[in-house]
């Protein structure tokens, strides 16, 4: 019995899978696509250059923990932020 109340209608004949992808014998380019292609690898080249955010990241990142490593890390003004908690400290 269906707890849903539907009609349950069996399928016996499957339809066959039209592309069995295999590649075609042939594959005809576009009239402009080397000018495509030049065009794509221009925008490509100028992206590569100008985008240095990672490699500037990774940099900020390498200096900031040298000066974690060569100054150590000083907890106190985080622990005792206003006055009234450095004199209950003291």
């Amino acid at each position: 019995m269906d707890p849903w109340g539907c009609e349950v209608v069996e399928v016996t004949e499957v339809p066959e899978f039209e592309d069995n992808f295999t590649p075609a014998a042939e594959v005809e380019k576009l009239s402009d696509s080397a000018e495509y292609i030049a065009i794509l690898e221009k925008k490509l080249k100028a992206v590569r250059s100008k985008n240095k955010v990672v490699e500037n990241l990774a940099a900020y990142r390498a200096d900031c923990i040298t000066r974690l490593m060569r100054e150590g890390c000083d907890l106190d003004p985080v622990i005792g932020d206003t006055e009234s908690e450095k004199l209950l400290k003291d």
